[in-house]
């Protein structure tokens, strides 16, 4: 015995798969009753779904007569709708431009997750993303009409508000927790207190409000806001207030040796904070961060209150057609689906990354 154990030939019993699930589900008699509880609700619930969204549902390619009688989903109102709920009450023979702009945003989103491409050069594209997304959308060049803001509804909307909001919104949050933090200037750790305490302190929607209809007479009389650059402006003052907490509590947690070994290097407060400090801080805060981004970017489809037609807001055009008025849950189950698979998205991006970086 003493010798299988030095040369190391001694090895773990292997327990399959199927005996571990049976002693988590079926462990004990309380176990027992709870798992066929529980598989009894999810078989029924499922049951009831199949039905609804394929057994008894109207496939896509027939009348929408044939919806009357129909007790499933109605899958002709997305054929008929899909449009008005992406793009809203976009020109139609133009809604190739919403499309093209949409897309530009969504590559933009992938090639920044790309480690490779995470330094100088993803400012300068998401300069050019902005112009592109602004030109496509508003036209008013050679080749493109122009269309009025208030005709931007649906899907560009939600990424422009989501995606311009948190890019602004991340570094003026890294701003903010780092004036928290220091200690030397005391005027403006007061200033950042008082932003992130103030913001935090007040619903989303009341920081809409005050965007929308206080911004604008802030400004001088030869200068007129877009409602969607308010509301965005809105946005990114909302959540860098949150990013700020979620920064400084990894700047908390970055150990007094790390600023001492720095300033025994000679580095100055940029070259220590840019090196050292901010590399260990936001790798600690990143599951805050990536919170702070998945909710924020299912908020921003509160701006409908505001009168902003995002995707939310399009989706209950497409069923104010009397003709169309039983099928608002096709509607909604459109826009879940899509939401439910950016969120995805963006989760499992984020569970990888935390991985590579621990």
């Amino acid at each position: 015995m003493e010798q299988t154990l030095r040369t190391g030939n001694v090895t773990a019993p292997t327990i399959s798969p199927v005996t571990i699930w049976r002693k988590r589900l079926f462990g004990t008699v309380r176990d027992s009753v709870l798992t066929l509880i529980l598989m009894a609700v999810i078989i029924a619930f499922v049951r009831v779904a199949v039905d609804w969204l394929f057994l008894d549902a109207v496939t896509p390619w027939r009348d929408r007569a044939a919806c009357a009688a129909a007790t499933g989903a109605c899958w002709p109102f997305l054929v008929e709708k899909h449009r008005l709920i992406l793009f809203g009450t976009y020109p139609w023979e133009h809604q190739w431009r919403p499309l093209v702009a949409s897309l530009l945003l969504i590559a933009g989103v992938v090639v920044s997750m790309v480690p490779r491409w995470q330094d100088k050069r993803l400012a300068w594209l998401w300069i050019c993303l902005a112009v592109g997304f602004t030109v496509l959308m508003r036209g008013g060049v050679p080749g493109l009409e122009y269309v009025q803001p208030e005709r931007w509804n649906g899907l560009p909307v939600l990424l422009m508000l989501a995606i311009f909001g948190l890019v602004f919104a991340f570094p003026l949050g890294i701003a903010l927790a780092l004036a928290r933090h220091q200690d030397q200037l005391p005027a403006i750790r007061a200033i950042a207190v008082l932003w992130i305490e103030l913001v935090r302190g007040v619903p989303m929607i009341m920081v809409l409000f005050l965007g929308l209809f206080v911004l604008p007479l802030m400004m001088p009389d030869d200068i007129t806001l877009n409602p969607l650059i308010t509301t965005m402006i809105a946005l990114v003052i909302f959540h860098s207030a949150y990013f700020a907490e979620s920064v400084r509590g990894g700047l908390q947690t970055v150990p007094c040796g790390q600023y001492e070994a720095a300033d025994s290097q000679g580095l100055t407060w940029l070259q220590k904070t840019r090196l050292i400090i901010l590399p260990q801080a936001l790798k600690i805060a990143m599951p805050g961060i990536l919170n702070t981004v998945l909710g924020a970017y299912k908020d921003t489809s509160l701006v409908v209150i505001i009168g902003i037609h995002d995707i939310m807001a399009t989706a209950k055009m497409s069923f104010s057609d009397p003709v169309w008025q039983r099928y608002g849950l096709e509607a909604y189950l459109f826009v879940g689906a899509w939401f439910l698979a950016t969120c995805w998205c963006l989760s499992s991006y984020s569970r990888w990354l935390e991985r590579r970086t621990s």
